[in-house]
């Protein structure tokens, strides 16, 4: 019985041990600035014109799903809205990754974001 409870009793000191490194790994991980994304005049250009399009996918289905008290036409609805949402992306020279990548980076970069808002103010 005293072989069992030791023999827990390291398991259980290993998993704190171990566990607590891949805290600290973790906590690294996230002090890391992320990384940066070069993102090009076009990019950036295709960027807003799918996010204008989004904007408008997002506030037609928004006002759609208002009045929607069906769960199952809500989620309908919500697939085609992600649908609508994802050939916008396309229709402006981006894939999906593409575009959340770039989304990240302005997230992160001021300067991009000073940059996209110009854009999308001369573009109104």
């Amino acid at each position: 019985m005293k072989i069992r409870n030791i023999f827990a009793l390291i398991v259980f000191s290993s998993a704190l041990v171990f566990g607590g490194q891949a805290m600290a790994q973790d906590y690294q991980m996230e002090q890391q600035e992320p990384p940066q994304t070069d993102v090009s005049e076009q990019e950036l250009q295709q960027f807003a014109e799918a996010q204008t399009q989004i904007s408008e996918i997002q506030q037609d289905f928004a006002g759609r799903l208002q009045d929607v008290e069906d769960p199952e036409k809500a989620h309908e609805l919500q697939v085609q809205a992600n649908e609508e949402m994802t050939e916008a992306v396309e229709s402006a020279g981006l894939d999906v990754d593409s575009f959340n990548d770039i989304a990240m980076a302005i997230q992160n970069d001021p300067e991009l974001q000073q940059r996209l808002t110009t854009m999308l103010q001369d573009g109104q």
